[in-house]
C-alpha cells in the first residue's frame, strides 16, 4: 500500500533544525560577548583603574615635591641672605681694622729725623705732608712705606728746602696707594 503523508515532516523537521542552529549560534554568540565583557571589566578595566590609581598617586608626589621644592627655595633665599649678611658684616670688620692697621705701619715707618704735618686719606689715595732732616731721610721713609705691605704706590710730590729758626730743614708731600684689604680672614663664598 502506498501511503501519503500528508504531513510535512521533513520540512518541519528541517526548520526544527534550522532553528536549533540558529539557536545555537545566537547563544554562541552572546556567550562569546559576555566572556569579551567580562575580560575588559576584570581585566581591562582593572587595569585602567589601577593605571589612575598610580596617575593620582604621582600627581599626590608631585605636588608633595613641588611643595618642598618651594621649601627649599624659601631656604636658599634665607642662606643667600645670610651670606650677603656675612659678607657685609666681614666687610665692615675689615673696614673697621684697615686704618687702625694702616696708621700703625705708617706709624713704623717714620725714621727717628722726620716728623709728619698732615696725612689724609680718601678712597684708597693718602697724601702725607711732613718735614725731614735731609732727603735721604724722606727717601728712607718711602723705602719703609712701600715695605709694610698696606701702603703702595708711594711717590713723592714736593720736596723743599724750608728755613726754621737756624736750621735748613726738607718740607715734602708724599702720595700713595693704601690697601686695607690686608687681612686674611673672612668669609669663602
Amino acid at each position: 500500500m502506498i501511503r501519503i503523508n500528508l504531513l510535512p515532516v521533513r520540512e518541519v523537521e528541517k526548520g526544527v533544525k534550522s532553528r536549533k542552529i540558529i539557536l545555537v549560534a545566537v547563544a554562541a554568540i552572546l556567550i562569546e560577548v559576555l566572556a569579551l565583557g567580562a575580560w575588559y571589566k576584570f581585566f581591562r578595566l582593572d587595569e585602567i583603574q589601577a593605571k589612575e590609581k598610580r596617575i593620582a598617586e604621582y600627581t599626590k608626589k608631585i605636588s608633595d615635591l613641588q611643595a618642598l621644592a618651594e621649601e627649599l627655595k624659601k631656604y636658599k633665599a634665607e642662606a643667600e641672605d645670610l651670606d650677603r649678611r656675612l659678607r657685609v658684616i666681614y666687610t665692615l670688620q675689615r673696614a673697621q681694622m684697615g686704618p687702625v692697621r694702616v696708621l700703625d705701619e705708617l706709624s713704623k715707618s717714620i725714621p727717628g729725623e722726620l716728623w709728619l704735618t698732615s696725612v689724609k686719606e680718601k678712597e684708597g689715595k693718602m697724601e702725607i705732608k711732613g718735614i725731614a732732616i735731609d732727603n735721604p731721610t724722606i727717601a728712607n721713609f718711602m723705602t719703609r712705606l712701600e715695605k709694610s705691605g698696606v701702603i703702595k704706590n708711594v711717590e713723592l710730590v714736593v720736596s723743599q728746602q724750608l728755613e726754621r729758626k737756624d736750621k735748613t730743614l726738607k718740607e715734602f708731600t708724599l702720595t700713595c696707594q693704601v690697601f686695607y684689604g690686608a687681612a686674611s680672614s673672612g668669609p669663602t663664598s
